[in-house]
């Protein structure tokens, strides 16, 4: 039914309570009643952890609806980092959680504990969470992790992405006294990991380490602006506080996305070169296209004071980025480098086909680049130039006669596709 995920956390940021409510608001009032149930019972596999009163309740957050988690239980000691995460441990075993359930939990509070480690200098095993060591971080994580199982939203083929996170502004007030928002912790979990934090609107912690620590383990970078889908459900999660100037809720928005094309993201390094020689730039862009680059081109351009320049554009996935990034800067001399993650579509039908080609009583082989509508028409095919070229070569004939012949031989594999449909 839905397929893609938003966690738009750009206006409230996001917390714990914040997104097991938002979550717990597109579950049904069965599957809600069910979660509550099962966190109660959470209590017989932690003996600390003992909760009054849990419930989901409608609340107004500046005129709009959205549901938030009431929870109120007896206050504990501080308690250091490996008890609270051997308790999500044991309450995933408890309730019998899904491997994917049970590995997002552990790793959200993994991601807190060595967050605090890190910034108190302490070892893992020794750190102390203070304010986060209490029972409603328990109920956050292991809640979250039943709502998303609940949901179905562990299936390999559901994407879930983030938008820009706000993290609000003024002064925080803790155990360690009062610091400059975003604390420490916040930083540290979001440290190396591709989103981007926005100050403001209001001087009030709006991202705690909870959600933050969810929110990285759930999506792998935060988004500009809404990748494209259809929306199906939005469910709203409502946060403690009252604003007077934004709305203090998390909107979790579930979608599908489009049958007729598949979806996938691309990174785009960019930037401008002036003084530099055509060899020099086409070195460069021969060691980009060998060293993982999906492609590379060069835009003329003129630059400051009239001088013409160049713009080097190379896309790549995430996993080539540092490797090509190094090049750039190595190669070109260039001193900065733009870098931007775009979603695009893709027409989902693609092959590579071996195709053999028999000329002069030689057997070539072609590979060709096959691409099909939704309907499986296809409608493009292309053959590498290279093994194009080498039969040219061998064969002692120009390239656009070796171009034809595999053009025929392709054209005869794949039947009867029309000129006009097929492009060698």
């Amino acid at each position: 039914m839905y397929n893609r995920v938003v966690i738009d956390c750009q206006t409230a940021g996001i917390s714990g309570d914040m997104l097991l409510s938002s979550l717990a608001d597109l579950a049904t009032q069965e599957a809600r009643r069910r979660m509550i149930d099962c966190l109660y019972s959470c209590q017989d596999a932690v003996s600390w952890l003992k909760i009054k009163d849990l419930a989901f309740k409608q609340v107004s957050r500046s005129g709009f609806r959205a549901l938030q988690l009431s929870i109120s239980y007896e206050q504990e000691e501080e308690r250091r980092g490996v008890e609270v995460y051997d308790a999500v441990a044991r309450c995933c075993k408890h309730l019998s959680l899904s491997e994917r359930a049970k590995d997002f939990a552990l790793k959200s509070m993994e991601e807190i504990v060595k967050a605090e480690a890190t910034i108190h200098m302490e070892d893992i095993s020794n750190v102390h969470l203070h304010e986060i060591s209490s029972a409603d971080t328990v109920v956050d994580i292991v809640g979250t992790a039943l709502a998303l199982q609940e949901l179905n939203l562990f299936n390999d083929d559901v994407e879930i992405y983030a938008t820009k996170v706000a993290v609000g502004g003024g002064y925080v007030s803790f155990s360690h006294g009062r610091v400059s928002n975003p604390a420490s912790a916040i930083l540290e979990i979001f440290k190396g990991k591709r989103f981007t934090l926005i100050g403001g609107p209001v001087e009030h912690e709006l991202t705690t380490p909870t959600g933050a620590a969810m929110l990285v383990n759930l999506a792998r970078c935060s988004l500009d602006f809404y990748p494209a889908f259809e929306c199906v459900n939005v469910g709203y999660g409502a946060g403690m506080q009252e604003f007077t100037s934004i709305p203090n809720m998390l909107k979790v928005v579930l979608g599908k996305a489009s049958k007729i094309y598949a979806r996938d993201s691309i990174i785009m390094l960019e930037t401008n070169l002036d003084d530099v020689e055509g060899e020099l730039i086409a070195g460069v862009v021969d060691r980009l296209m060998s060293h993982g680059a999906r492609d590379a081109s060069i835009i003329q351009a003129i630059g400051k004071k009239g001088r013409p320049s160049y713009i080097l554009r190379v896309l790549c996935d995430n996993d080539a980025m540092s490797n090509l990034l190094n090049i750039m800067f190595r190669e070109s001399g260039t001193l900065g480098i733009r870098v931007q993650e775009y979603d695009r579509y893709i027409l989902a039908g693609r092959d590579v086909l071996d195709v053999p080609v028999r000329i002069k009583g030689l057997e070539f082989r072609i590979r060709a680049k096959v691409v099909r509508d939704s309907n499986g028409r296809i409608i493009h095919v292309k053959a590498e130039y290279d093994d194009v070229a080498s039969m040219a070569d061998m064969l002692g004939i120009p390239y656009r006669v070796a171009y034809m012949m595999a053009y025929k031989s392709i054209s005869s594999m794949l039947g009867d596709v029309g000129d006009n449909s097929i492009t060698i």
